[in-house]
């Protein structure tokens, strides 16, 4: 997160910054909160994503293992009953948050804004006209956040649907 903010004094404010007026500049800082908190919230989805994971790998791997060292001591299959069933706890909260999915939408909201920050402070695409370019930059930034949420709500509409037609299928 500190890198983000780093990058956009250093890059965006020490650069460009002065060629904008104070509800330009305003709102460039506005811009750059959602930008940091995009990226602190894809961080943490991509570590709990990662360490559930982990955590499941070993688990299943230390099954294996404690199966070759075969120590006469150690009952085997309680080992296993605990380790598959931390296994499927891991697995139940990674389908409860979602963290790849989040993860995966979050970073893809911070790098749409990055990118019209960089389009907008040197005037290029769409914001060449200095008359329209900022009402468009506030526009398209407003759309890229709106569509962040609308992009979450669609997938888990389409969950829900997916898990009603499979308890239809069934007979549930």
């Amino acid at each position: 997160m500190k890198k983000i903010r780093e990058w956009l004094r250093k890059e965006v404010h020490q650069y460009y910054i002065q060629k904008l007026d104070a509800e330009q500049k305003d709102y460039l800082e506005v811009v750059s909160n959602y930008i940091e908190y995009y990226n602190s919230r894809a961080f943490r989805c991509k570590i709990s994503f990662y360490s559930t994971n982990l955590l499941k790998i070993l688990g299943l791997s230390g099954v294996t293992l404690v199966k070759i060292i075969g120590n006469e001591e150690i009952d085997f299959s309680t080992i296993a009953a605990i380790i598959t069933t931390m296994c499927l706890v891991l697995e139940g909260i990674n389908a409860l948050f979602r963290w790849q999915e989040k993860w995966v939408l979050y970073r893809n909201a911070q790098n749409a804004l990055m990118r019209e920050i960089r389009q907008f402070v040197v005037r290029e695409g769409i914001y060449q006209d200095e008359e329209k370019g900022f009402s468009l930059f506030v526009e398209t930034v407003e759309g890229i956040i709106d569509d962040e949420a609308r992009k979450w709500n669609s997938y888990m509409k389409e969950q829900k649907e997916q898990k009603n037609t499979g308890e239809a299928e069934r007979g549930e």
